[in-house]
């Protein structure tokens, strides 16, 4: 036999040893995902946690590995009501060599519910596809950046979001003390259409951006017992970031939020606003402010304002809750809108 016959078998021989090889440990690490997911849906439950589908398969050889869960449901029974995630299609798609990244698919949409209780209504969230990506930290903390596309919330009316993408961050570790962090999110929305207009700023709001961290353990039990709780072991909101723009008003605005004795929010945040007189003609005609009233306001807040970045007058001030009212700067904007927990 020729010397480079000899050769080349050689070489195809290792490739067929190496290809041999990893087909084995790709199928071998397909099983270990689908039995790890079995495990961690088995080990929530530990934590209150229900997770369920129809059907699991993993798929994408030979350069991914891809989980298909059909018909998946997430529900949080820690809390009373329990607030509910349903599913009819999610993918998970990750890299042999990247573990720690996996892009998320749900082309069918999904549905999240809250039920009502009271003079609470249910709340309601469907979207009509959603898409991300979710990393898995090696302490066991994550992060989950996710585009929502045509996405319906129903309250005690209907908002329509044209598309918003949400970033979530969970540590590794759970809050011990009111300052530890508990859970990161920011919300990026363009097109926010509600369920009425507000004259004069009109029923969509062009853009609106918030950042947000809460602060402090969250226990278990009924909605408004966990709210109480949290309270009292000194949990807060923090205000990372606020942008707003709507109509002819904009705001930004950092700030703590955190709850009074019945569990209605109180607060103080500083920021700029344009516009302002956009919110009195508003207060005004929903009969929340009357005429009078405003047009001292708008005095005091004239005398207020300074040129912007751009030339155009804005208020740096304060915007606080306190006693179930509403204050920028000294100026009294009216009732603070009422929290039902029960």
């Amino acid at each position: 036999m020729r010397r480079s016959t000899r050769l080349a078998l050689a070489i195809f021989a290792a490739l067929l040893v190496i290809v041999g090889a990893y087909t084995a440990y790709w199928f071998y690490v397909a099983g270990q995902i689908r039995d790890g997911i079995a495990a961690w849906a088995k080990s929530a439950k530990a934590e209150k946690i229900e997770a369920s589908w129809q059907r699991i398969d993993v798929g994408g050889f030979p350069m991914a590995f891809r989980v298909e869960l059909e018909t998946a449901a997430l529900r949080d029974n820690a809390v009373t009501p329990s607030p509910e995630v349903q599913i009819p299609s999610l993918s998970g798609i990750a890299r042999p060599w990247d573990f720690a990244d996996w892009q998320l698919m749900a082309p069918l949409g999904f549905a999240g519910t809250l039920a009502g209780s009271g003079d609470r209504a249910a709340v309601k969230l469907a979207a009509r596809g959603a898409h991300g990506l979710v990393s898995i930290e090696p302490e066991g903390g994550w992060k989950l950046w996710l585009r929502v596309d045509d996405a319906n919330l129903e309250a005690a009316g209907r908002v329509r979001i044209n598309a918003t993408d949400t970033w979530i961050a969970v540590p590794s570790t759970a809050p011990h003390t009111h300052t530890d962090r508990k859970i990161a999110l920011a919300g990026s929305a363009r097109q926010v259409e509600l369920p009425v207009a507000i004259s004069p700023l009109g029923s969509t709001i062009d853009e609106l951006d918030v950042g947000l961290t809460v602060k402090g353990a969250i226990p278990d039990g009924k909605l408004a017992d966990v709210a109480a709780a949290w309270r009292d072991a000194g949990g807060t909101i923090e205000l990372d970031r606020l942008r707003l723009i709507w109509g002819g008003l904009g705001a930004t605005a950092t700030g703590t939020i955190a709850l009074d004795q019945q569990l209605q929010p109180i607060g103080g945040f500083s920021g700029a606003i344009r516009g302002y007189d956009s919110i009195l003609t508003a207060l005004v005609e929903g009969g929340r402010m009357r005429a009078t009233d405003a047009g001292l306001a708008r005095i005091a807040l004239a005398m207020l304002a300074k040129a912007g970045p751009d030339g155009k007058p804005e208020i740096r001030t304060a915007f606080t809750i306190q006693d179930g009212q509403m204050f920028l700067g000294p100026v009294k904007l009216g009732k603070a809108p009422h929290l039902a927990w029960n």
